[in-house]
């Protein structure tokens, strides 16, 4: 159990930190404008479409390494994946509530993220049910 719940906790912070990441190098690659401000209905809207494709891709690494991270450390707990995902996801739309988007990134968003976990599943051979047992280890 608490190793599921620490590696829920893990997942979420790499996810997170490859979202910044992600996104770190989309600010390098696609400059934002002087005096931008996000909060100006368009103003999202007005950003080279590269910029923003490079949210919804930076949105699918985290839910993908965050839930391979996950995974492995829940010893292949497909649930962990998951809740990685919906968290990744539920940051996405925190933002869209902070900052006004184009639809299309908003509808893009659950996709992305959903192939992000269903992703690290795969890769992960993540499997559903109970959480693995640990292994009893014998003293000689």
């Amino acid at each position: 159990m608490v190793r599921s719940i620490l590696a829920v906790l893990f997942g979420v912070i790499a996810g997170a930190f490859l979202v910044f990441l992600s996104e770190r190098v989309s600010h390098m690659l696609f400059p934002i404008p002087a005096g931008f401000d996000p909060t100006k209905p368009g103003a999202i809207a007005a950003l080279p479409f590269g910029a923003k494709a490079a949210v919804v891709i930076a949105w699918f690494a985290g839910a993908f390494g965050g839930g391979s991270l996950a995974s492995l450390i829940a010893r292949r707990w497909a649930p962990a994946v998951w809740v990685v995902a919906a968290t990744i996801l539920l940051f996405a739309m925190t933002n869209f509530s902070a900052f006004p988007h184009p639809l299309w990134m908003v509808v893009a968003s659950a996709p992305a993220v959903g192939l992000g976990g269903y992703f690290a599943v795969r890769l992960t051979g993540a499997r559903y049910g109970r959480p693995p047992v640990a292994e009893k280890k014998s003293f000689p």
